[in-house]
């Protein structure tokens, strides 16, 4: 049987692993989009219009995602919370 202190403490871990995670994402998908850019503008032999181009496309890719997850948490949240109060109002 787990304690239910234990049980909080592994919750709050979760959640500090979860929002640790958010903020790779952006610089990420930025890095991911240059290098892209980077590759198409060598192989095709080009000014680094692409690599800024898909730096920026990365950007919003990444915002995106990371408003997407937090939205989805915090559907996710007030689920387990609307379940929790014994008062509606």
């Amino acid at each position: 049987m787990v304690s239910p202190g234990r049980d909080k403490l592994g919750n709050l871990w979760t959640k500090v692993a979860f929002y640790s995670s958010l903020g790779f994402i952006l610089p990420a998908s930025v890095v991911g989009g240059l290098l892209l850019g980077w590759y198409l503008d060598r192989c095709l032999h080009t000014t680094p219009v692409l690599a800024v181009a898909l730096g920026f496309l990365g950007a919003a890719a990444g915002l995106a995602e990371i408003l997407r997850l937090l939205t989805r948490e915090e559907k996710r949240e007030r689920g387990n919370d609307s379940g929790d109060r014994s008062d509606p109002s």
